[in-house]
C-alpha cells in the first residue's frame, strides 16, 4: 500500500474550511441585508431612527387619479395625510412629480415649510414654488392625450424651515432639502387621458 503524505490527504479539507471561514466572516461583518426598494413604495423608514413615515390618500388608494383632481376636472389637491415624521422634524415639504414626462420629468407642485404640527397640506400655510407650467402652486396631472403617466407625491420630514424665496424653482427646492431630510414617504398614482 502506498501512503500519501498527510498534506495531500488534508488539502481538500483545509480548502473547504478556509472557504467556510471566509463565508462566515462575510455574513457576520455587522451589516444587515436590506431589501431593494420598490419603485412604487408608499413608505420609507427614517435612516437614523427607523420611524415609519407614511403618506396616504383615500382618493388615490386605487392607484389611479380621479379626473376631478386633474386638468380635466377641478385641478384640486387630493386628500393627503401623513403620519408624524421622525424625532427632530421641524417642518414638512411636499412635491408632486410626473416621472414619465419627457426630459427627466415634470414638477406639478412644491410646498415647503408646512408646520411640523400638521398632517395634511393646509391652505394658507407653507411656501409654494413655481411648477413647470410656470405658475405658483398646485397643478394636477395632465398627460398628453392618448398617454398614461405616473405621478409621485413625496412628503419630506425636514429638520428645519427651508431657506427659500417665494416662487423657488425645482432645483432650488432640491438644493434646500440636501442634508436636511429626516425621512420621506411617497405615493404613486397614474392618470391617463
Amino acid at each position: 500500500m502506498v501512503r500519501r503524505p498527510i498534506l495531500h490527504q488534508t488539502r481538500p479539507l483545509v480548502a473547504l474550511a478556509l472557504y467556510a471561514i471566509a463565508l462566515g466572516l462575510t455574513a457576520c461583518d455587522g451589516r444587515e441585508a436590506s431589501p431593494s426598494p420598490s419603485p412604487s413604495a408608499t413608505t420609507t423608514a427614517s435612516p437614523s431612527t427607523e420611524t415609519v413615515f407614511v403618506l396616504t390618500s383615500s382618493a388615490l388608494s386605487a392607484g389611479s387619479w380621479p379626473s376631478a383632481d386633474t386638468c380635466d376636472g377641478g385641478d384640486g389637491v387630493p386628500d393627503l395625510h401623513w403620519t408624524a415624521g421622525p424625532p427632530g422634524t421641524r417642518s414638512y415639504a411636499l412635491q408632486l412629480f410626473d416621472i414619465d414626462a419627457p426630459n427627466g420629468g415634470f414638477t406639478h407642485w412644491m410646498l415647503a415649510n408646512e408646520p411640523a404640527s400638521l398632517r395634511e397640506p393646509t391652505p394658507g400655510t407653507g411656501l409654494s414654488g413655481r411648477n413647470d407650467f410656470g405658475r405658483e402652486g398646485y397643478a394636477g396631472p395632465c398627460p398628453p392625450k392618448g398617454s398614461q403617466h405616473r405621478y409621485v407625491f413625496t412628503v419630506y420630514a425636514v429638520d428645519r424651515s427651508l431657506q427659500l424665496q417665494p416662487l423657488y424653482s425645482h432645483a432650488e427646492f432640491q438644493k434646500a432639502l440636501e442634508n436636511h431630510v429626516l425621512g420621506q414617504a411617497t405615493l404613486t398614482a397614474t392618470y391617463a387621458r
